[in-house]
């Protein structure tokens, strides 16, 4: 009986080929008993459709929604019908441009064996551009308490490295579904409420794709906006200061930048953080 699920949406816009490697990524995991949970949001290309329904490995579920409804809207899907999958312990994300490194799933389940306070397993990652070239690294704190810290200024946690325990979900609830690709981190925010207790290892095991369509999806006024009213609302329910305001309305205002201006501040200087 497998104590693993990993969810994974895919939408129209994703390309056939960082699909692929994304999809083999997690099938050719060296631990190998867990459930992989694909869910389509909306019409997906044909050659991606003929892809999934073609895999022969009996540990995938393949989800539709008959429109796209957002990625929070698929994967609380997804999580859902994880929920009644007796035996699953433990859940893990996966977005189909990334790629996991062969040795993820056991090393983050391992972690989460051995520590039982943890409840939420990230990692470091490299960044890749759209050939799959290496960029740059993504590090982030180890340390709850140092995770909390920078969450409360920016990206703290990069979504497609974790693996949560199923506890996790039943005590921080469903992914937000009017949060505008700010899913996760308004997910992060009630987990911290909670008392819920992060990790990240200071290793990579992912990589992390950042391609043109990356910076047109998180850019714009409507994104910017949006990101400083999530944030404003995280940090009046973490009780934060006046600084922490100030810094998340001027991301949200960088945001507000045209992609292609936001890619070039990207380029010179990697520490910017765009992952939200």
């Amino acid at each position: 009986m497998a104590d693993l699920a990993v969810i994974m949406s895919t939408y129209i816009y994703d390309k056939l080929d960082y699909l692929e490697e994304s999809v083999y990524s997690i099938l050719n995991q060296t631990y190998r008993n867990f459930i992989f949970f694909i869910a389509m949001d909306g019409p997906v290309s044909p050659s991606c459709e003929n892809f999934l329904i073609n895999l022969k490995d009996s540990r995938i579920r393949i989800f539709r929604l008959e429109k796209n409804e957002g990625l929070a809207v698929a994967l609380n899907l997804l999580l859902r019908n994880v929920l009644k999958e007796p035996g699953i312990e433990y859940i893990a994300r996966m977005d189909a441009d990334d790629i996991s490194e062969p040795v993820r799933f056991y090393v983050q389940r391992n972690f989460l064996i051995k520590n039982v306070e943890v409840d939420c397993i990230g990692s470091w990652a490299k960044k890749i551009d759209d050939r799959g070239n290496e960029i740059a690294e993504y590090k982030m704190p180890t340390q709850h308490d140092k995770i909390k810290r920078r969450f409360l200024f920016r990206a703290a946690i990069i979504h497609p490295s974790v693996m949560f325990r199923k506890k996790f979900i039943l005590k921080a609830g469903f992914y937000p579904e009017d949060a505008n690709l700010m899913e996760d981190t308004v997910l992060w925010g009630r987990a911290f409420k909670k008392g819920l207790v992060f990790a990240n290892l200071n290793r990579n095991l992912l990589k992390f794709r950042i391609d043109n369509l990356f910076f047109e999806r998180r850019s714009g006024l409507k994104y910017g906006f949006n990101l400083i009213k999530k944030r404003f609302i995280i940090n009046y329910l973490l009780k934060t200061n006046l600084t922490c305001y100030l810094w998340v309305t001027l991301i949200g205002i960088i945001k507000m930048l045209p992609p292609t201006i936001l890619k070039t501040i990207y380029i010179i200087n990697h520490r910017l953080d765009i992952i939200e």
